[in-house]
């Protein structure tokens, strides 16, 4: 007997895209893939508005490295109902979402494509998504609250999906609603889970491991910790944990489920044990329901494992706990809060967005790109506290940033600008237990370590054996003096003063004529006398005589301004090309060229230290040297980095090349080439990524907000002007593959069925 659409979708399996050959072999029949052919022909025939562009991958959940779920979109301009959610790195999260209206059910959320996606738009801190079930509209709200000034609320690591109904054709419905996730928010599908619902004033779900292996990822997820799932307990609202297919049939069938949990711990694929909600909203109307409010989150304790001096583990907790006594009472907090956190995270939008059009009156390009940057920022970044037998001290604060390698200083030096704009406290937070760690364990080289964790996340065990001498001390003295400037706090240098004296010292000797060694840009090789390097090398030397002019001591102030300044004088001789075209990526090579985003700190510190000629020289020259999505690192290869791109837009002298690049990285940014979390380095020709996807240097993007003649130069420009735009987003319709393609490509599927 041929099975019904609705029970193949039940059954698709845990593939990236529900469209892959392995799920067409699934159909016993030839009629039963014909029938899911046209609704999914159907469905890619639709359209539906993208505000402000549909990105690489869309931002649902984003709150901590390991609470960090996204749609991936690409080419196929993947809709909330296409596939299932997916993981950072592309693994599947389960995550369903059904309407049932008038006894006829809708999935708007995880494989199905009954329900027509309508529009989505993201924002710094949100994304909202409304979906067509027959009669009725749904809207999705998914919000990471991103709050770096309240650190309690951002260390919280939980997230919230809020759901509003309304009729779309002025009749009434009898609509219920339906979510669930599965245990691959934990891990994929051959661990063993267990699970447990505490019902009380909030119904908290919650899944973990049977056997957790604390401090150990495995394949990017984590081995301990657990995932909850709440919601408040009102009216109409049941629960269920069990299997998949027979929760979901339940919830179809009747619109309630039987509020039991399954017995049976196993796999998370033996039968996909799944925790729901459902919800009667009764007779809905044309005016949309109050919000229906759950939270996610991914809680663990203790958060991180710093290896002190005398090589033991140090727990430390997350910073939430310095407040909140338990997580079930946090979490009714957070319930009963959302509409303030709504409220707070709009306000956080419509800040960076006015801020951006300062930038760019002219159009959204520089808004939209920093929309979304944020979530990706923040959510690999975990604020911690520490344990003093008793208490978690407030005032004993470290963040910790996951990446290849934990808080390397040069991934929180290309994202220092977001720290800079949204709170700085955050990026001293990251330097601790860097800071801390030298100043304890000196350094027998005399410049700064590279990093602070070999081992992988979030097991902090010391540095790795890497190093990028220029460059971290030139980093380290940038960062410390930017932040004293913009916080009027001189805490930073007095603590570390002797540490900032070694990486001067070691730039003193080592920073003009830069041995063969890496820079930040790592992935291009090793390379002796750098010109760009020597830049950094130059600003830093300058920010140490800042820093010891502030410290009182004038002496070492005025060694380093010397020094800075005799550098500066012979690198303009060795750095310039023969025919004074452009500076070069390294002395005495003239065919070679590179961006001298390090130029940034100079405006960004306000020293002024470089003439005018060099940034007009090298205004000139990138204005030659553009692709069609961007502008190449430098001479040696293709490749391009989003976040040194938009630094060096800081520095250029003409107004019109800078709104071209920010325009060309938005470019690359909406080309859907791509399905990773806004990769970072990618081909400037052709606009395919890289390796460097979900990454937080994203947080550069933020390097224009924090130049003051680039706001004025904007804002003065007569070529300027909003163009009505200021309340909306250029582009702001992006419709899906054209009909005629879709079927194209269905029919060729059919024949591979018939023939294969």
């Amino acid at each position: 007997m041929m099975r019904s659409i609705s029970s193949a979708w039940r059954e698709a399996p845990r593939n990236r895209s529900v469209y892959s050959f392995p799920f067409v072999r699934m159909l016993p029949h030839p009629l039963a893939f014909l029938q899911l052919l046209l609704v999914a022909s159907v469905a890619f025939a639709q359209t539906w508005k993208a505000t402000p562009f549909v990105p690489p991958s869309l931002p649902l959940v984003v709150k901590t490295p390991y609470l960090s779920t996204w749609i991936p979109q690409g080419t196929a301009e993947g809709s909330l109902n296409s596939g299932w959610a997916s993981f950072r790195d592309g693994s599947v999260i389960g995550w369903m979402g059904k309407l049932r209206v008038d006894g006829e059910f809708f999935n708007w959320m995880g494989p199905g494509l009954k329900a027509v996606q309508k529009d989505m738009t993201f924002t710094a801190t949100r994304t909202i998504i409304t979906m067509a079930c027959g009669g009725v509209d749904l809207v999705a709200t998914f919000l990471s609250p991103v709050e770096p000034t309240d650190l309690v609320n951002q260390s919280i690591p939980f997230s919230y999906l809020a759901v509003e109904v309304s009729s779309n054709d002025a009749k009434p419905h009898q609509v219920q609603l339906y979510t669930d996730i599965s245990g691959e928010w934990l891990a994929q599908s051959d661990q063993i889970l267990t699970w447990e619902t505490i019902a009380g004033d909030t119904v908290n779900h919650r899944f973990s491991l049977q056997n957790e292996t604390r401090f150990n990822e495995t394949g990017g997820r984590l081995r301990d910790g657990g995932v909850m799932y709440s919601t408040k307990q009102v009216n109409g609202m049941t629960y269920q944990i069990g299997q998949d297919t027979v929760v979901r049939s339940l919830f179809e069938t009747t619109g309630v489920l039987n509020k039991t949990v399954d017995p049976q711990f196993r796999a998370i694929g033996d039968r996909w044990p799944v925790a729901a909600f459902a919800y009667d909203l009764g007779t809905v109307g044309t005016t949309k329901t109050t919000p229906i409010v759950s939270t996610i989150g991914y809680v663990r304790y203790p958060l991180i494992a710093l290896l002190n001096t005398s090589n033991v583990n140090i727990v430390r907790g997350p910073y939430y706990l310095t407040l909140y006594g338990s997580v079930p009472g946090m979490i009714i907090v957070l319930l009963n809060d959302y509409p303030n956190a709504l409220a707070r995270a709009i306000d956080f939008d419509n800040k960076l967005t006015s801020d951006a059009l300062a930038i760019t009156p002219q159009n959204n390009d520089y808004a939209d790109i920093l929309a979304l940057s944020v979530r990706q920022l923040f959510g690999n970044i975990e604020l911690t506290s520490g344990w003093d037998g008793t208490i978690h001290v407030p005032t004993d604060i470290m963040a910790f940033m996951r990446g290849r390698l934990t808080n390397t200083v040069d991934i929180i030096y290309a994202a220092w600008p977001a720290f800079l704009y949204t709170y700085p406290a955050i990026g001293r937070y990251l330097l601790e237990p860097i800071l801390t760690y030298q100043a304890n364990n000196p350094s027998q080289s005399g410049y700064s370590i590279h990093d602070i964790g070999a081992s992988l996340y979030p097991k902090v065990t010391g540095p790795s054996n890497e190093s990028y001498p220029v460059e971290e001390c030139g980093n380290q003295l940038i960062m410390a003096l930017s932040y004293t400037k913009k916080t009027s706090d001189n805490s930073l240098i007095t603590k570390y003063k002797l540490l900032y004296d070694q990486f001067a010292t070691y730039l003193t000797q080592n920073g003009l004529y830069t041995a063969t060694q890496l820079s930040s840009d790592s992935y291009a090789g090793e390379l002796g006398n750098q010109t760009n390097l020597a830049v950094k090398s130059i600003v830093a030397l300058k920010a140490a005589s800042e820093i010891f002019q502030i410290l009182g001591d004038n002496s070492k102030s005025k060694q380093y301004d010397n020094v800075a300044a005799s550098f500066l004088g012979q690198w303009q001789s060795v750095a310039l090309s023969s025919d004074k075209s452009h500076y070069t990526l390294s002395y005495g090579n003239d065919s070679s060229w590179g961006l001298l985003y390090n130029l940034y700190a100079d405006r960004l510190l306000g020293f002024n230290m470089f003439p005018q000629s060099v940034y007009e020289t090298q205004t000139k020259w990138y204005a030659t040297k553009l692709d069609e999505f961007g502008i190449r690192l430098d001479s040696r290869s293709s490749d391009a980095k989003t976040d040194w791109q938009l630094w060096t837009a800081a520095t250029l002298t003409d107004e019109t090349l800078r709104t071209t690049m920010i325009t060309l990285v938005k470019k690359y940014a909406k080309s859907r080439i791509n399905s990773g979390s806004f990769p970072d380095r990618y081909n400037s020709e052709n606009g395919v990524m890289s390796t460097f996807e979900g990454r937080s240097v994203v947080g550069g993007h933020f390097a224009l907000l924090l130049v003051p003649d680039v706001k004025n130069a904007s804002t003065n420009s007569s070529g300027g002007g909003n163009n009505g735009n200021h309340g909306g987003h250029t582009g702001g319709a992006v419709p899906s593959v054209s009909p005629v393609l879709p079927m194209a490509v269905a029919l060729s599927v059919a024949l591979v069925y018939v023939l294969f």
